[in-house]
């Protein structure tokens, strides 16, 4: 008997999911861990997942989904300075900063070793950070390159994250971040 429709169980599943990519490779997770992890069983998974790529799609959909919501609340705050300063501050610093980074590590890893699906929902997510980033930089800094301000800032952010997931200490991610900042306003 298949088991009755309920968002919470699904929500369990993604959550245990996310959870588990947290700590390593989804290529290194099994359907029996993410039915354990979330208190389920394995056919319950099932029921609502055909298969393991579409659990990963549907983490990575809400997990990209959660970082553009609060990427546009910030910026459309009218209650907030987000001048050019703050705005590169907070685009950076939540980068770097984010509790889902190795989450976004992982996503990144497994889109290279041939995920087309996750790999795709990447390139699209990134398009979309792109434009927004882009277009809010050029806000704030009349004649910048929005195309250009908002592939770099996602390429340092990229960067930055992973030398501080690497432990790296001969970065001081603040002070570049800074360094960045003043550049960037000239």
């Amino acid at each position: 008997m298949a088991a009755p429709h309920n968002d919470n169980i699904k929500d369990k599943i993604l959550d245990a999911a996310t959870v588990l990519l947290a700590e390593k490779s989804f290529n290194d997770i099994s359907l029996s861990e993410i039915a354990k992890k979330s208190g389920v069983t394995k056919g319950s998974v099932y029921y609502y997942y055909k298969n393991k790529d579409d659990i990963l799609y549907d983490v990575a959909d809400g997990y990209l989904q959660q970082m553009y919501d609060e990427l546009i609340a910030w910026v459309e705050n009218k209650e907030k300075d987000t001048s050019l300063p703050r705005l590169l501050r907070y685009i950076l610093s939540r980068g770097v900063d984010d509790p889902g980074k190795n989450l976004r590590l992982h996503l990144t890893a497994d889109a290279i070793a041939g995920n087309d699906q996750i790999r795709e929902k990447l390139i699209d997510r990134y398009r979309t950070f792109r434009k927004v980033i882009g277009e809010k930089v050029a806000q704030r800094k009349p004649g910048a390159d929005e195309q250009y301000y908002g592939w770099l800032i996602l390429t340092i952010i990229d960067g930055l994250m992973i030398q501080n997931l690497l432990g790296n200490t001969e970065i001081d991610t603040k002070s570049f971040i800074e360094d960045f900042i003043k550049d960037t306003e000239r």
